[in-house]
Order: C-alpha cells, then sequence, then structure tokens
C-alpha cells in the first residue's frame, strides 16, 4: 500500500530553499521600492511646478508653489495670489506628502510664476532616499520656468 504525502525531510528541504530565496530577495525589494518612490516623488514635484507654470500662464497673473510644512517632503501647495499680499487665500491645488523616507534639499523655500511662465528664481532640488550611496533625482527649475530632472548620486 502506497501513502501519498511529503516526507519530514521534503519539507524541510523546501522551507530551507525558501528561506535562502527569501534572504536574498526581501533586501533588494526594498531597494526596488525605495528607488519606486524616489521617481514618484520625483515626478510630482515636477508636475507640481509645471501645474503652477500653466496656472500662472492660464491666468495672467502670478502663482506660487511652496512646501505645505517644514519641508518639501510634507506636501506642495500651488495658490494665486489675487491681492498682491503674499497670503495664501486662492489655493489652487495640493500635493501630498511624499511616500517612503526621503530626504530634498534646495536652496529656495517658494516659487513664484509670472504670467509669462517664468519663475522668480531658478533652484536645483535634489531627492534621495533615506540610504547613503544611493541614486537619487535632481530636479533643476530654470529661470525660464522650464523643469529638467536628471539622476545622480546621493551622498
Amino acid at each position: 500500500m502506497k501513502k501519498s504525502g511529503f516526507t519530514v525531510i521534503e519539507l524541510l528541504v523546501t522551507l530551507s530553499i525558501l528561506a535562502i530565496v527569501l534572504a536574498i530577495g526581501v533586501p533588494n525589494f526594498k531597494s526596488f521600492i525605495d528607488n519606486g518612490n524616489m521617481v514618484s516623488n520625483a515626478n510630482g514635484v515636477i508636475g507640481a511646478f509645471n501645474y503652477a507654470r500653466i496656472e500662472a500662464i492660464k491666468r495672467g497673473s502670478t502663482v506660487h508653489l511652496q512646501p505645505k510644512g517644514d519641508g518639501w517632503q510634507s506636501g506642495i501647495i500651488v495658490w494665486a495670489d489675487s491681492r498682491d499680499d503674499s497670503e495664501i487665500k486662492d489655493v489652487i491645488r495640493m500635493w501630498p506628502s511624499f511616500a517612503g523616507e526621503g530626504t530634498v534639499n534646495s536652496t529656495n523655500s517658494a516659487f513664484a510664476f509670472r504670467a509669462t511662465g517664468e519663475v522668480d528664481k531658478s533652484d536645483k532640488l535634489t531627492l534621495c532616499i533615506d540610504n547613503s550611496g544611493e541614486q537619487g533625482m535632481q530636479i533643476s527649475i530654470l529661470i525660464s520656468g522650464a523643469v529638467i530632472a536628471k539622476k545622480v548620486g546621493c551622498a
């Protein structure tokens, strides 16, 4: 009479192989997720800058873009200054806080797009995930209002 099923040895070998595959795959998967979050965050920033520029041109007036809270990773707010008093009253759109853990380095904390599509100052925002030595994204905002992104190394 033949019995069906697995022996204890077969189960242990299978579990050992599974443990080895998981030990190799999980760290690589975290890096994959981190890089995906960084690219997603960079695309959100680029989208916010392009949106603010288009709104300024469409409205024929100044449109401001700045972080919602302490830093760019806390989210982005785009607003119109219809009274020229630099107070946030007419919020056009807000972007949520960044996905995952990361940092954004920038020398400016706010930008103003003119009706011509130009921005009041140029800057470079560098987005990095918190793992040192990983690849990041640098977003350059040109005085013309154009936005350019490229990959950079993070220290």
